[in-house]
């Protein structure tokens, strides 16, 4: 059935995103080529297009969860399931959902031509699995961002490290970067539809590297040279970077942020893991606790208030417990505003799925709850600093209502004078319960 054809006739969607900014914007592209209406739920749809994650076997279980919901109360919808887990087990997604279309990361851009949407018609392919090829084609970019006031853009794609937990490089293994027009157009299209707040987000965000052939002569654009010319657009907008590894805070990413008058948002994720020397070399991560301490320091001292989050593994195996308790404590020392605690999760094909385990599974999950405390006291810590002070939000709706979101990554709770309001606006912390702030637009 050619959906994209079918005359006089709407066809309902229902997109559904597991994972990290790059799906989410992935998702959003998908959402601009696949032209129809948004189902209320999977229930009511005609078409459900799933994007799935595999970092952990948390995000397999919740995938194959909602695929067998969706077959038992809509056997008649068309699914499609893309993405890293798609890419990694299609034969896990199968039994799970025998009729969906499999389009690994390497054939999203393949996805409206099997609907429909394009030339090509999915009667000329194999419904079960794609033939593995990387497509070229598709949309160049999005023009908005669904359901959101800030808009995620994905510039790079790929990695080629070995971290000894990852399963990414075997799903994402071609290193990408999007020509640097298209950015810059893209970029400039959403800022001139009214947002204000750019999300910058990659598999190795400070990996881009492209030839910009827009000059008399050919040069090279690498991170910092994408920042300077994205800072450079028209408009009252900032951008912020998504997950950001600690090598590539380079000193003259730093210049960039120092000079930027508020337009390069100064809040980091920037992952961890582990802040035990031994633990690390045991991950394979390519930089120990000392190199980390002093990029943060340089960081600071060009943006003392920057808000700083990072990732940190609970339960690697052969962490020691003396480890475990030297990590803790640089993670405290180092002040960071929050943490995403993750248990280690075995990845078939990654070398640490065959390293044996030093601690019991008990012993894992004290130490990911000593972790989520210490979360917690971040978090509480980084609000109560902003409380009196005067900072710049994003205004969108959350969990609690209508929230804010600060240049920092604070998020607050807005009272009932931002009911209406949108895009920037001056706010001021005026009190916090535990890590829960709240503001009042100015």
């Amino acid at each position: 059935m050619r959906f994209g054809s079918r005359e006089g006739i709407t066809v309902k969607y229902f997109f559904h995103t597991f994972g990290c900014r790059v799906n989410q914007y992935e998702t959003e592209l998908l959402r601009t080529r696949l032209k129809g209406e948004a189902a209320a739920g999977f229930a009511e749809a005609d078409v459900c297009v799933i994007n799935t994650c595999t970092v952990t076997r948390e995000a397999d279980r919740d995938c194959l969860r909602l695929l067998r919901q969706i077959t038992s109360k809509n056997p008649s919808a068309r699914v499609v399931v893309t993405g890293c887990y798609a890419t990694r087990a299609p034969e896990e997604i199968r039994a799970a959902a025998p009729h969906a279309v499999i389009a690994g990361n390497g054939q999203k851009d393949d996805i409206p031509a099997l609907l429909g949407c394009g030339t090509l018609s999915p009667d000329d392919v194999e419904p079960a699995a794609l033939s593995g090829r990387r497509s070229h084609g598709g949309a160049k970019g999005i023009s908005g961002f669904h359901g959101h006031s800030r808009a995620f853009v994905k510039v790079q794609d790929g990695c080629n490290m070995e971290c000894a937990y990852c399963i990414i490089p075997s799903v994402r293994p071609e290193m990408t970067s999007r020509p640097l027009s298209d950015v810059l157009s893209e970029v400039g299209g959403l800022v001139e539809n009214g947002y204000q707040e750019i999300v910058l987000c990659g598999v190795r965000l400070g990996r881009y590297l492209v030839s910009d052939h827009s000059g008399p002569v050919s040069k090279r654009v690498d991170f910092v040279g994408l920042m300077e010319r994205l800072l450079a657009l028209p408009g009252d907008f900032r951008v912020r970077l998504s997950s950001f590894e600690i090598t590539d805070i380079t000193d003259r990413l730093l210049r960039v942020l120092a000079s930027s008058q508020g337009k390069f948002c100064p809040s980091f994720h920037l992952p961890l893991q582990s802040g035990s020397g031994e633990t690390l070399k045991k991950m394979k991560r390519w930089y120990s606790p000392e190199f980390y301490r002093r990029r943060v320091e340089a960081l600071r001292q060009v943006a003392p208030e920057a808000g700083l989050f990072t990732d940190l593994m609970a339960g690697f195996p052969g962490e020691t417990r003396d480890e475990f308790e030297r990590s803790l404590e640089f993670v405290e020392a180092l002040y960071f505003s929050g943490l995403h605690v993750f248990r280690f999760s075995a990845r078939a094909g990654t070398p640490a799925a065959s390293f044996p385990q030093a601690a019991g599974e008990e012993e894992v999950m004290q130490r990911a709850a000593r972790m989520r405390q210490l979360d917690v006291k971040l978090r509480t810590r980084f609000a109560a600093r902003s409380v009196g002070r005067r900072r710049k939000v994003i205004i969108e709706d959350g969990r609690r209502g209508r929230e804010g979101l600060t240049e920092h990554f604070l998020r607050v709770s807005l009272g009932a004078e931002a009911r209406d309001l949108t895009g920037l606006r001056w706010a001021r912390v005026t009190a916090h319960e535990g890590p829960l702030a709240r503001a009042v637009v100015d």
